[in-house]
């Protein structure tokens, strides 16, 4: 349940917007681990009439985690906005934002009906604040300045402060510069402090059952999965570069080409629980529960602190719009086209999860794939039109043992059409019927692909066949719509 409220407006030359909102959630959450026999018994042994043994037994017979968690948050926004002294090159804008908010949560906890529950309330106060400047010091059309082209710096500066920790800052820039119309380069270098939130921190801890692949034994486990708040989790950095070129030979949307590196370097930052290869199950042995026969038990998947995170990307793509405004007469429609291709060349991802163990290699051992291209295609005219997306990544390889895990991801190829008749010609306006009829048609997984998994001799390991990992495959769904 939520509600909010937001106003905008001007405040003398001050650019003004206040949001605030409200949320509240509860959940219930029962883990069966067994049946109350000796409570049974006795209700037997006394012949209760509240008792069927041969109907459906009420939750209170079983032995079973309970957990009943109620939340809520209360936050409010305030944005202003200033131009304050016109430069040769554009106005100087200073920009303030400022949010507070509390969040409270009471869990309530108990192994079973009998047993006294546990119950835990937090209360969390947070509030950040950010001041930027935008600084224009090169205009095209400003020949005071001289013949940079366009050039702008855009610094800021930011604070946050929670209960219970230390403030943590945040500052950086960036620099956009076009030397000539058809160019666009951009730098930017960010330096934060981080924190984990109060979800992370605080947020009720659930008990569920998971079904995931154990590739220590190469069987389907299905453990006791644990997520939610973590109170122990630390402090941390993180250092971030990027920088971005944008071409437009034309001096308009018809082509664009981009090219853009990343870099990202944390240190002791918070991250949510990677899958769990033998990798990370070797560096969080405290994570993992397994029998004496070695299976799998139970797996405390809740967030973690990781002593360092490295990551590099290179990223490039190119897109083409035709048919953009250029209608001969004001009554033509002319055929609309675009086509966007984007790809992602993953240099490096390396992550320390403690000091004195070795780091993983992500991409080499740790299911990250290398390469990733995305694709998407449209084309349509007033009343009919169809789309085609599709996505590709490289094979990723996990070891265990002297065993490894090869994954080929599948060309994932989306197909979508629409028609709506009464848009095709001004004649079919008249009918009543038709007026507001759209037919869409949408197939997904084109080629009826799926990810396949093999070990080092070819084999399926157990829980890869077809229909286990994507027993849907292809679907195709036929959508008939009318507006009244």
């Amino acid at each position: 349940m939520s509600a909010s409220l937001t106003l905008n407006g001007s405040i003398g030359d001050w650019r003004t917007s206040l949001a605030t909102s409200y949320s509240r959630n509860w959940a219930d959450n029962l883990l069966e681990t067994g049946i109350d026999v000796e409570r049974i018994q006795q209700l037997v042994d006394a012949a209760d009439p509240g008792l069927n043994p041969y109907g459906l037994w009420d939750d209170s017979l079983l032995l079973a985690n309970r957990n009943r968690t109620r939340g809520e948050n209360l936050s409010a926004r305030l944005n202003v906005r200033k131009n304050i002294v016109e430069l040769p090159a554009g106005p100087l804008a200073w920009s303030l934002a400022a949010n507070a908010s509390r969040n409270r949560t009471r869990t309530r906890q108990n192994d079973s009906g009998s047993e006294p529950a546990s119950v835990n309330d937090s209360a969390r106060n947070q509030l950040n604040g950010q001041m930027s400047i935008s600084l224009p010091i090169s205009a095209r059309d400003g020949a005071e300045i001289g013949p940079l082209g366009d050039l702008t710096l855009d610094l800021s500066i930011r604070g946050q402060a929670m209960t219970n920790t230390r403030a943590q800052t945040q500052f950086g820039g960036d620099v956009t510069w076009s030397p000539i119309p058809i160019l666009r380069l951009r730098g930017s270098l960010e330096y934060a402090e981080t924190a984990p939130s109060f979800d992370q921190l605080d947020a009720p801890v659930v008990t569920t059952v998971n079904r995931i692949f154990d590739y220590t034994r190469q069987e389907i486990a299905e453990p006791v999965w644990i997520t939610g708040g973590n109170p122990d989790l630390g402090r941390g950095s993180r250092q971030s570069l990027d920088l971005n070129a944008l071409i437009r030979p034309f001096d308009d949307q018809t082509l664009s080409l981009k090219i853009g590196y990343r870099k990202r370097v944390a240190k002791g930052g918070v991250a949510s629980f990677p899958e769990l290869t033998p990798v990370i199950e070797a560096a969080f042995p405290e994570r993992v529960t397994r029998d004496a026969q070695g299976r799998l038990v139970a797996v405390d998947a809740r967030a973690i602190n990781i002593a360092h995170d490295t990551d590099s990307a290179l990223t490039t793509g190119i897109a083409l719009r035709l048919g953009q405004g250029r209608r001969s007469t004001p009554d033509a429609d002319p055929l609309q086209f675009s086509l966007s291709v984007n790809h992602r060349w993953q240099l490096k991802s390396e992550l320390l999860t403690r000091p004195g163990v070795p780091p993983i290699d992500q991409l080499s051992n740790g299911g990250q794939s290398r390469h990733s291209v995305s694709a998407q295609t449209t084309v349509g005219k007033d009343g009919i039109g169809a789309s085609l997306n599709g996505n590709w990544s490289s094979a990723t390889r996990i070891r265990s043992g002297d065993d490894s895990f090869l994954s080929k991801p599948p060309v994932m190829l989306n197909l979508s059409i629409f028609v709506e008749p009464d848009r095709l010609s001004d004649e079919l306006h008249d009918g009543a019927l038709i007026d507001g009829f759209k037919i869409s048609l949408d197939v997904r997984n084109v080629f009826n692909s799926y990810r396949r998994v093999t070990l080092g001799d070819g084999s399926i390991p157990p829980g890869y066949s077809r229909d286990e990992i994507d027993p849907l495959g292809r679907t195709v769904r036929l959508t008939l719509r009318k507006k009244f």
